[in-house]
């Protein structure tokens, strides 16, 4: 059993009435879907194992950081400042 807010429960109760589903099948969703899988946490678990404390500085590769603001001017340069980039065709 499960404690809800008043406020929560309605929300709760309109989604299960819009989509056709009931309270239980709506809250067990919800569960699912914000605990990481088996295969989500061994994939973390790879990555943070395979690239320790390598998140900034200057490797054989270069800067880290350099890059991240190069990319970041390149990606202002391109904006519109509201619809993305410009010349950029999303399904391309």
């Amino acid at each position: 059993m499960i404690q809800l807010r008043e406020d929560q429960l309605t929300q709760l109760d309109a989604q299960a009435h819009r989509s056709g589903k009931s309270r239980a099948q709506i809250i067990r969703e919800a569960v699912d879907s914000s605990l990481p899988t088996g295969f989500d946490q061994e994939l973390a678990d790879r990555y943070a194992a395979a690239y320790p404390e390598q998140t900034s500085g200057t490797d054989e590769w270069g800067s880290l950081d350099a890059w991240h603001s190069a990319a970041a001017a390149a990606r202002e340069h391109l904006s519109d400042g509201e619809n993305g980039l410009v010349g950029v065709d999303e399904w391309a």
